[in-house]
């Protein structure tokens, strides 16, 4: 199947490359694995094209798009915005993306298949923390070794190390199905607990390591940063609009905010009083069916600026109350 004479280890990427970002840390990360491993074999997956100069990269370089996922299926991260004294909202904020978790399912199911011939698979996913793998962690002691993902209650899918024989015999033909991976009690379950309740449920040998490997790329949620645009009244805002429903909640206010002037680009109007009595700003108010994209405040308070502050509503997102 594979044309080396010695068949021992090999570092397998899972890989969806499809931004610049995305691009330059898989680049990064081959350099530093060249380093941190450098009598491992390269093997990279692409469910998004790469180009021949990164192919030429590694020692072996697969693409299929697996990047499947049924329309009704979506992954939902959560937060809400608050201190040690609880939360500044009413609402905790939800982003959802359409489940692509079963494409990396199916990477390691693809990759498994391919180095099967191998003695030793170390996998990790394009954006994984390489500077954070010890090399003296992963022994031939048992045929799976993971890392705990959030505290002990899952198993992290960016880090494995498994005998790849044993792995597909144990838990890819068995576990990694799309009956099982897309069963109705999975539906809220999120991609690392269906991996964690496969892998227990297999029975292979394993050890997972207490200490988290984390990954390099933000997952999304922009509004966990400051991402207003530069003016000296908020640091962060989202909008969630929903049909004729529009709501507004600024925080990191430099000032209390009492009242704010704003206009969609269709050009309608509205003036809306902050309703939330934690010390940030919160809103919901009726707007035109029309669709618009871009809101922008025209005034805080009754200040006038020259320059309009625009706020993007972004795809994705949605609040639900705590």
């Amino acid at each position: 199947m594979l044309e080396d004479t010695k068949k021992d280890r090999v570092v397998a990427i899972t890989s969806y490359c499809n931004t610049e970002e995305k691009l330059n840390v898989l680049i990064v990360n081959i350099s530093l694995i060249r380093l941190k491993f450098p009598d491992y074999k390269i093997a990279l997956h692409a469910n998004y094209p790469l180009l021949p100069p990164v192919q030429e990269l590694v020692d072996m370089y697969f693409y299929s798009d697996l990047n499947y996922a049924p329309r009704d299926k979506w992954i939902q991260f959560w937060n809400t915005i608050g201190d040690k004294n609880g939360s500044f909202f009413n609402k905790k904020f939800y982003y959802t993306i359409p489940d692509t978790g079963w494409a990396v399912f199916q990477q390691i199911n693809a990759l498994t298949r391919y180095l099967i011939d191998y003695k030793w698979v170390m996998l990790i996913n394009y954006d994984t923390s390489v500077e954070e793998i010890n090399s003296n962690d992963y022994t031939e002691e048992y045929d799976l070794t993971l890392h705990y993902h959030y505290g002990r209650t899952n198993y992290s899918m960016i880090m494995m190390f498994f005998n790849p024989r044993v792995f597909y015999e144990k838990v890819v033909t068995k576990y990694f199905t799309f009956k099982n991976w897309f069963d109705v009690k999975r539906d809220n379950q999120m991609n690392e607990r269906r991996f964690f309740d496969m892998i227990n449920d297999s029975g292979i040998s394993l050890f997972a390591h207490d200490h988290r490997v984390s990954d390099k790329v933000d997952c999304g949620l922009d509004y966990l940063k400051p991402n207003a645009p530069p003016n000296p009244y908020f640091t962060n805002y989202l909008l969630y609009h929903h049909e004729t429903i529009l709501e507004v909640y600024l925080w990191g206010l430099q000032i209390p905010i009492e009242h704010v002037d704003m206009m969609d680009e269709n050009g309608k109007s509205y003036t809306i009083d902050n309703k939330n009595s934690r010390g940030e700003f919160e809103c919901v108010i009726t707007v035109s069916e029309e669709k618009f994209e871009i809101i922008y405040i025209l005034k805080i308070n009754d200040i006038r600026f020259n320059e309009h502050i625009p706020l993007k509503i972004k795809k994705g997102y949605k609040v639900l109350p705590i």
